[in-house]
């Protein structure tokens, strides 16, 4: 070999010894300390996960019985709740003219969720044309989300009490849909007045029918990003204008057995952009939220919906941010919207009809490891890290550390070393926690 050969293959070694050397930033990361400790419980979590069935769900993909078994075996075992409108998304019209009822749509939608052996939940929206404006027997779904007109209010309080009637095994019951319907032109701002005399005429009829029914309200869309980056979609929450909402239906309500909201970790008319990182940093945003409107009311609090971008880098580590937080908040009830929809915005599955049908998506493990693990019942134990970007939550039977960071980090979990990537959630099942010596 020639003497020049020689030292172009000695230069190569020792650039690809280089390359493969850990950067000087990964060498001088400090090691992450986690501490569990089991001696000292911090509360019971009280979270009860759930969806909502939308246009698209189980039922409508074309597929046979053993297409469609393990699916469903796998979101009932995810889920608490499943929610169904009782007119849209996924249920055609209940009530085409007044004393006439046509349950069939509605009925397969909760036989479906009864199948997966999860409590219903019926959200009380939207209505029949004929309430509307328009005329009996015909239904215009461009117009769904019209609110009855007020000298109609109590013909949708009898639809609801039939739907009350008919389905004697739900026991949870939200009123309305996102104020659909009920904009105040004049005061921009929701039609609160509006919306508060249909749900207290919601609330008796429903109530007359079951007592033993848990009806609950707003369903309010919280405003604001939090970040404050500009514009007022970006303000943090909750609004001045909201709280006029709020206020006004806890005070003038007949009654409630819960109150429910809803947002999403970027408000929708928020025109800044976002990333990762950002995002990571606002997922607090939801705790936030929670403990203000616990300044107003002891009431439990329901997510009616909860959402998040729909394609980014590190979208599980995200959601399991913001679940993270919405336990931490106190949340009662989340219900996601349309993960049983393998196209919809947070599906839970591969396509039925592809070549790996049915197989549970990144959004499903993370659903599914804070239901099992750290959803209703379980016992929480203190934790701490030496990092904000690395969360931690442990219960009996499982360790989560959250790596929010975009890198890999070294973690010592009560003495014992281990490795996350970046934007990983790990999971520990039995919890590691024993104390090791260094």
């Amino acid at each position: 070999m020639s003497e020049s050969r020689i030292w172009v293959s000695l230069l190569c070694v020792f650039l690809g010894t280089i390359l493969l050397m850990p950067s000087s930033a990964a060498l001088t990361r400090p090691v992450i300390t986690v501490t569990v400790d089991r001696s000292t419980p911090t509360f019971m979590s009280p979270l009860k996960l759930g969806v909502t069935h939308t246009r698209r769900s189980l039922d409508n993909w074309i597929a046979d019985e053993a297409q469609l078994a393990e699916p469903r075996v796998l979101l009932g075992a995810a889920t608490h709740y499943q929610n169904q409108h009782i007119m849209g998304w996924g249920a055609l019209n209940p009530n085409p003219a007044p004393d006439v009822y046509e349950w069939g749509s509605l009925d397969s939608r909760i036989n479906l969720i009864r199948s997966m052996g999860v409590e219903p939940v019926i959200t009380l929206c939207c209505a029949p044309d004929w309430m509307k404006g328009g005329e009996p027997w015909e239904t215009d779904w461009n117009k769904l989300e019209v609110a009855p007109l007020p000298q109609y209010y109590d013909d949708f309080a009898e639809l609801t009490r039939e739907v009350a009637m008919r389905y004697p095994d739900v026991r949870y019951f939200q009123v309305w849909n996102e104020f659909k319907g009920f904009w105040h032109e004049e005061n921009n701002n929701w039609n609160y007045v509006a919306y508060t005399e249909l749900y207290n005429r919601v609330y008796e009829a429903v109530k007359s029918a079951r007592p033993d029914a848990q009806v609950g309200g707003l369903y309010l869309i919280i405003e604001g990003t939090g970040s404050n980056k500009g514009g007022w979609a970006a303000e943090t929450p909750i609004r001045e204008r909201q709280w006029e909402v709020i206020d006004y239906w806890l005070e003038h309500k007949l009654g409630a057995d819960f109150i429910s909201i809803d947002r999403g970790l970027s408000y929708r008319r928020d025109q800044n952009n976002y990333t990762t990182d950002e995002l990571l940093a606002l997922a607090e945003q939801f705790a936030l939220v929670n403990e203000q409107i616990r300044t107003r009311t002891d009431l439990p609090i329901w997510w009616s919906e909860y959402h998040m971008p729909r394609s980014i880098e590190g979208i599980g580590v995200i959601h399991a941010s913001v679940l993270y937080h919405l336990l931490m908040g106190g949340s009662d009830t989340i219900l996601l919207w349309g993960a049983a929809d393998t196209e919809g915005a947070y599906p839970f599955f591969s396509r039925l009809d592809g070549a790996n049908a049915g197989q549970p998506l990144e959004h499903y493990r993370v659903f599914r490891t804070f239901g099992d693990h750290f959803g209703d019942g379980a016992q929480l134990y203190q934790t701490t890290s030496s990092s904000p970007y690395v969360i931690a939550l442990a219960s009996d039977s499982a360790t989560a550390l959250i790596n929010q960071l975009p890198h890999t980090v070294t973690v010592r979990l009560n003495g014992i070393p281990l490795t996350l990537d970046r934007y990983e959630m790990l999971v520990t099942t039995p919890p590691l926690d024993a104390d090791v010596s260094d």
